[in-house]
């Protein structure tokens, strides 16, 4: 199957889980939950939106420092925010990782470092996912067991955690490497290369993997707390505890590349988790939408510096002409 028409499936999946949830709505009472939420806890959430990309952007500085190539704050923002854009809005071009990796070699980081650099800051994100995922079903199993898939979760997530430890060790990056299993590098997939490249990043900054590891768990707090925000928002009384094991449980099984970037089994996933909680289907439903187009506001941020670049390019290559 071509990369183009798995792109497709995955992107008619994803639509089709959302058009999925909007159809079962009872529009009145969708209607009602909306037009009633709070604006206060939607600026919570909306700071919460902005500690999130904070800890984002300065776990990646923290790992191209370790490379030599220390980047500002703004600069690193600006290539978030166009891979946000590209993850959402362009699923059958250029990825946001992609996007991300090519940025930083058109500002001198040598191409191979910065793709690196990219594999591993996803891997430390979702390595604190995953931790965070063990902990909430732990805790999700011994305060509502029967009430949501908490030990699947975590169980899934422990392997998750487990997989990405033992490659990030030297020693273990190294047997695996020379096992007979494993041919050469170069006969890998591309996605297996790139990943193989990000956990050898990782591997040999043992200290500074560490230091990114706080701010990628700062990053899922924050998410949390955005994702309580937006439920308090909506009328959902549940306590910040409970987003802790629900969000990362989701999350975790949104990574998972069934649909571009998570569209749709992500929203599913919340409304079958508040569900099981008792908060009716419409108030869910509303809330795992507004989440997702909360999220949004940041890719269309990168989009508009997107078609920035491009005029801007176009006016340089124009003026070139001239002269």
């Amino acid at each position: 199957m071509s990369k183009g028409v798995a792109a497709a499936l995955r992107l008619v999946v994803g639509l089709g889980a959302l058009t999925f949830l909007v159809m079962r709505m009872e529009p009145g009472r969708a209607w009602a939950v909306l037009s009633s939420s709070d604006p206060k806890w939607l600026l919570v959430a909306l700071a919460a939106q902005v500690g999130s990309k904070a800890c984002w952007i300065l776990r990646w500085r923290t790992l191209l420092a370790s490379t030599g190539h220390r980047r500002g704050l703004g600069e690193l923002l600006r290539l978030i925010l166009l891979g946000l854009f590209f993850n959402n809005f362009l699923p059958t071009s250029v990825g946001g990782d992609v996007a991300r990796g090519l940025g930083l070699a058109a500002r001198g980081v040598p191409r191979a470092t910065a793709a690196a650099s990219v594999v591993g800051d996803r891997l430390i994100g979702l390595l604190a996912l995953g931790i965070m995922a063990v902990v909430g079903g732990v805790i999700g199993t011994v305060l509502w067991p029967g009430e949501g898939p908490w030990m699947t979760a975590g169980v899934f997530a422990l392997a998750v955690v487990g997989l990405i430890v033992g490659l990030t060790r030297p020693e273990v990056l190294d047997r695996f490497a020379r096992s007979r299993f494993v041919p050469d590098v170069g006969g890998l997939p591309g996605k297996v290369q790139r990943v193989l490249s990000g956990v050898s990043f990782l591997a040999a900054r043992g200290p500074t993997t560490s230091r990114a590891l706080v701010f990628s768990l700062g990053l899922s707090a924050c998410s949390a707390v955005y994702h309580w925000s937006i439920g308090r928002a909506v009328g959902i009384s549940m306590g910040l505890t409970a987003y802790f094991v629900i969000v990362p449980a989701v999350m975790i099984v949104a990574a998972l590349p069934i649909t571009m970037n998570g569209l749709g089994i992500r929203e599913l996933g919340f409304v079958g988790l508040l569900g099981a909680q008792g908060i009716p289907s419409e108030t869910a439903t509303v809330f795992a939408l507004l989440a997702f187009v909360g999220t949004l506001g940041f890719a269309v941020a990168g989009g508009l510096l997107f078609v920035a670049g491009v005029r801007s390019s176009t006016r340089d290559r124009a003026g070139a002409e001239e002269v």
